[in-house]
């Protein structure tokens, strides 16, 4: 979580009533953990209306935890429902670059877009990765081809989920994190040290021939990513 460094919000209970700059509907990251984090600290509480959808008991409990918001996306597949859950629950949308669309593409939605929403727009939280913070403000760990820095990292600060905070241009505290991609294998296929070197020698094959596919989809589903890494081991874990 991303808030500025003059900001009074010190704590996970003062989010209540701040103005919030998400990467978009249903994203982990925007959507998913923020609720599923406040939720299991009571912070937030989530309506049990059995006459509404789990969908809308959602986006009502977030238009009344925070006073506007930066939401945009598809809340439902019927373009009806769709509209009437925006008007309904307009505040989400108040933030965006078009609150009237409240959809992509939006300069203040994905994660570039929620810390230029807090950055740039009015917004006073923002929940994005931590990678695409360092890119924002051009920090280390960025990586090579980062575009030019939009912000001043000296401006913000992140809100850790034990209520500190800690300074963008230091280590990061992170909500949620997950384990790298990568491919397992079961005992019989490197059952010795032979049986090891085929397999890395098949994948690194596999591997190289990914990175020149002209279908970029598939081998993005395979793992396989120019900025990905392949490692090999001399022995089986």
């Amino acid at each position: 979580i991303l808030v500025k460094k003059d900001s009074p919000i010190r704590t996970l209970q003062q989010l209540r009533g701040a103005k919030s700059c998400h990467t978009g509907f249903g994203r982990n990251v925007g959507y998913k953990i923020p609720i599923t984090k406040l939720k299991n600290t009571h912070v937030l509480k989530v309506s049990a209306d059995p006459q509404i959808s789990a969908t809308e008991r959602e986006l009502k409990s977030l238009s009344e935890f925070f006073t506007q918001s930066c939401l945009v996306g598809t809340y439902s597949t019927h373009p009806d429902t769709d509209r009437l859950l925006k008007k309904k629950y307009a505040n989400l949308c108040a933030l965006c670059e078009k609150p009237e669309q409240c959809n992509y593409p939006d300069k203040f939605s994905g994660y570039d877009g929620a810390i230029r929403c807090l950055d740039k727009g009015q917004g006073e939280v923002a929940f994005s990765k931590v990678q695409y913070i360092k890119k924002y403000f051009g920090l280390p760990g960025a990586g090579p081809d980062a575009p030019p820095a939009e912000g001043n990292p000296e401006n913000f600060e992140y809100l850790c989920e034990d209520g500190t905070r800690r300074p963008v241009t230091g280590p990061a505290c992170s909500w949620a994190q997950r384990p790298w991609s990568g491919y397992i294998s079961n005992e019989q296929a490197v059952h010795n040290s032979e049986q090891l070197h085929q397999l890395q020698s098949r994948l690194e094959r596999f591997f190289a021939n990914g990175l020149q596919a002209q279908n970029k989809d598939a081998a993005a589903h395979l793992l396989i990513q120019p900025n990905a890494v392949y490692h090999s081991k001399d022995a089986a874990i």
